[in-house]
């Protein structure tokens, strides 16, 4: 008889949203994507990818960014996977 995997609660709820990166898995590269690009990765439309990077608007016209922007340059790539973790 086997028996089942007792799952414990991790401390917080970040902990819980964290990527596991797989052995035959690799990181997304950092270079400049297109929002739709992006979007594919993490498996959301543009339209909702939109909107979760409108959260950090301030922060990401600092890079030089607005809301017509549709190439994210490699910094603002890099910011969104700290952000939002990696895809």
């Amino acid at each position: 008889m086997e028996k089942a995997a007792s799952h414990t609660n991790p401390q917080s709820s970040s902990a819980r949203m964290m990527p596991i990166a797989l052995q035959d898995e690799e990181a997304p590269k950092i270079k400049a994507y297109y929002k739709y690009e992006l979007a594919e990765m993490y498996h959301v439309c543009t339209k909702t990818f939109s909107a979760w990077i409108h959260m950090y608007f301030e922060e990401l016209q600092q890079f030089g960014y607005t809301k017509h922007t549709k190439l994210l340059r490699p910094e603002i790539v890099r910011f969104l996977f700290e952000r939002l973790g990696e895809p």
